[in-house]
């Protein structure tokens, strides 16, 4: 039932790529290709970890900040990993040009879709769309604007297509502007490229048992990050999300939808899933297992983590 939780040896990575100022486009300084999978999983620095599987070629990627852009790692067994270099490298004329946080890959209509968190001068944060052929390579802005409301602090923004195919948006508008962070469920266009509708609150961090208060910027709220959206065997519709708790640790929610559908209301479990101050999570499945993935400690410097997870009635359980 154990699966597998690696640390160890620390790589720090500078960015790879500058812009030439002859062309206004970014010059691509990612290293040559490794040829092998050397790279233990948890061995690595990142945040917000989110691994999705190519169906063709059955290979794992997970993408990481590597600003003003994305790495990419590759790997045939979630254990060992190579580094593939840059799957994006944001343009001069790219609006983000702060944070690349939470690079989430999802294949959707044959395509990739890259959902990241950016922000810049004048500029509120938000939640971008990135696309394209493939999951290694080749990141272009769908839209090169926020997918979130323009006027809003947005972030965390995750993909779940329901089972009608119509997509959805999940995201997190930021406690730092609202005080209780809030969830929002956005409904979008076929081909992403525009939302359909309002959004709709599903629900704030402080309706939570277990959440409490930090403190930063001046500013004393409750945390709202990383929705993400998984249908329990039994039927149910869960919601993986991230706060910190009474004790000051960040710590991975349950909420679950009373009405099986997106819209809810949504009810929130009292108690976390996890103790080790790390979040920000996923779920997946590799060879018929349940896995989940988040980064652990939320402290600098952090690492990505990956367990089994077993499901009994709706409720999930990491076998450390």
């Amino acid at each position: 039932m154990h699966f597998l939780f690696l640390s160890g040896i620390i790589l720090c990575f500078a960015a790879a790529c500058s812009c030439s100022k002859s062309s206004g486009e970014p010059k691509d300084t990612t290293p040559p290709e490794q040829e092998e999978y050397t790279i233990p999983y948890g061995s690595f620095q990142a945040r917000d970890p989110f691994i999705v599987q190519d169906p063709e070629t059955d290979l794992y990627y997970l993408h990481v900040n590597n600003k003003p852009g994305f790495k990419v790692y590759e790997s045939k067994d979630l254990k060992l990993w190579k580094d593939k270099g840059n799957a994006f490298v944001a343009g001069a004329d790219f609006w983000g040009k702060e944070d690349f946080w939470a690079p989430d890959v999802y294949n959707y209509q044959g395509k990739y879709y890259l959902f990241a968190t950016f922000s810049a001068p004048g500029k509120k944060r938000g939640t971008s769309i990135l696309v394209s052929d493939r999951p290694d390579s080749g990141f272009k802005p769908l839209v090169n604007s926020p997918i979130t409301p323009t006027n809003w602090m947005s972030l965390d923004g995750s993909l779940h297509v329901d089972e009608a195919g119509t997509p959805w948006l999940l995201f997190c508008r930021e406690w730092l502007e609202v005080g209780n962070g809030e969830i929002y469920l956005q409904q979008l266009s076929t081909d992403l490229k525009t939302t359909v509708g309002e959004p709709i609150l599903l629900f704030n961090a402080g309706s939570a048992a277990w959440t409490g208060t930090i403190t930063a910027h001046g500013t004393t709220g409750y945390v709202t990050d990383a929705p993400f959206v998984h249908k329990a065997m039994n039927g149910q519709l869960l919601m993986l999300w991230s706060s910190f708790t009474k004790a000051g640790k960040y710590a991975i929610g349950i909420a679950r939808s009373e009405s099986g559908n997106l819209a809810g209301p949504w009810t929130l479990d009292d108690t976390p899933i996890n103790d080790d101050h790390g979040g920000h999570a996923m779920l997946f499945r590799a060879s018929g297992r349940l896995m989940i993935s988040y980064h652990a400690p939320n402290d600098a410097p952090s690492y990505p983590v990956l367990y089994e997870v077993v499901e009994n009635d709706g409720k999930l359980t990491i076998m450390k």
